[in-house]
């Protein structure tokens, strides 16, 4: 593991310097920075209850981001939000071929080939902050439907980025809406932009790239990941195995899959292959961490009038998720790579364990959509259920 020291980034704005730091897949963060000094940590320094929202919601420099579509924001949102679509958050990045050191290209030969949701640079992130009126000082809750990735999304980047008042609203508009009876509003806010140009002066490491990960998987040992790390994979069933399966996410991933003989092709990037990262520990994302708001008067959990067919969902207990991890082997004392497709869902893990007290926790922000479609003989793949394999 290389020294992870805390770096400060003096006066770093949009320049060449600070978008240089994290450049996208191309370059390794694993030396950029390091991740804060153990401190004393709860789910609630990395997410906020509704109640606690609409306490604050008045409170001086307060923005609270809704990350869904414009269309979703404009047929309601939580009173008072502004509307930053998640794919302000992402940007696609082309990827350098190893053995030639040029853009890797599609099969017409000509096109680059790009996974598509990087972190964005320190120029990127200082223009979308300045434009939406947030400072350093801004208390910054982000918010999507219950489970969605999107608004854990922004507050992982803004933490990432050395931003501390950054928070994801448990429940999201779901609870807002349908277990709290709030109303939600269709009068579109219209941020005004800072009059100074968002600085960003510290960044803390809870991002590694692909050559991180590669790293810590022990070839020259069967392929089993090395002494002191995890590698900790966030999908659904069906994407862990690379098969279909009968079991869905949301649904507990226990006993028996059924794998059909086709592998399950489901990314959209080209040349993308099925499976996970060889001895990735598997959560099921929402089954693992979330369970239905329980109403306490009726014992019943809340319909979501926004998702159809659904329950309202929330985190679960920290104990409750932390027997989960324990029962993984993802414990505090591991330096922990959480992956996902995109690097979403795993930021929410990201988040949840800084939450629980651990230390050293990244995001694999390029995931599987990167992996997947990068050179098998230095990024492994496995298909099927390999979930009690491994150290």
């Amino acid at each position: 593991m290389k020294l992870r020291t805390a770096l400060t980034l003096l006066a770093l704005t949009a320049t060449t310097m600070g978008a240089a730091l994290l450049s996208g897949c191309n370059s390794s963060s694993a030396t950029a920075a390091a991740a804060p000094p153990a401190t004393t940590a709860s789910l609630s320094d990395y997410f906020k209850s509704t109640d606690w929202v609409a306490t604050h919601s008045s409170d001086t420099n307060f923005v609270i981001i809704d990350t869904r579509s414009k269309a979703n924001y404009d047929l309601g949102h939580i009173p008072g939000a502004i509307s930053i679509p998640r794919n302000q958050f992402y940007f696609s990045r082309k990827i350098i071929d190893t053995t030639t050191g040029l853009y890797k290209l599609k099969a017409d030969g000509v096109t680059p080939l790009e996974f598509a949701y990087d972190i964005p640079t320190p120029a990127e992130l200082v223009d979308i902050l300045t434009r939406n009126g947030i400072n350093p000082d801004t208390t910054v809750v982000s918010y999507d439907n219950d489970t969605n990735s999107y608004g854990p999304r922004v507050a992982w980047v803004l933490k990432t980025y050395g931003h501390a008042k950054a928070y994801a609203i448990d429940g999201g508009i779901d609870k807002w809406k349908d277990v709290d009876g709030r109303v939600i509003s269709t009068t579109a806010v219209t941020p005004t932009a800072a009059t100074k140009p968002y600085k960003i002066t510290s960044y803390y490491n809870y991002r590694i790239n692909k050559a991180d990960v590669a790293a810590v998987i022990d070839t020259a040992n069967g392929n089993h990941t090395k002494a002191g790390y995890v590698i900790s994979d966030v999908r659904t069933p069906s994407e862990y195995t690379g098969f279909g399966t009968t079991v869905t996410s949301g649904t507990a991933s226990t006993g028996a899959w059924t794998l059909n003989s086709t592998p399950f092709i489901y990314s959209s990037n080209v040349g993308a292959r099925p499976g996970h990262i060889p001895y990735g520990k598997f959560s099921d994302y929402e089954s693992a961490v979330f369970t239905d708001y329980i109403n306490p008067t009726t014992g019943l959990p809340v319909a979501s009038t926004l998702q159809a067919g659904r329950n309202v969902k929330v985190l679960k207990s920290a104990a409750d998720i932390q027997a989960h991890f324990d029962s993984l082997g993802i414990t505090k004392d591991k330096i922990v790579y959480n992956f996902c497709e995109g690097g979403f869902r795993s930021g929410v893990y990201t988040l949840i364990q800084l939450g629980l007290g651990y230390t050293n926790v990244y995001n694999y922000d390029g995931s599987w959509n990167e992996w997947s479609i990068l050179d098998p003989t230095l990024y492994p793949v496995v298909t099927g259920d390999g979930r009690v394999s491994g150290p």
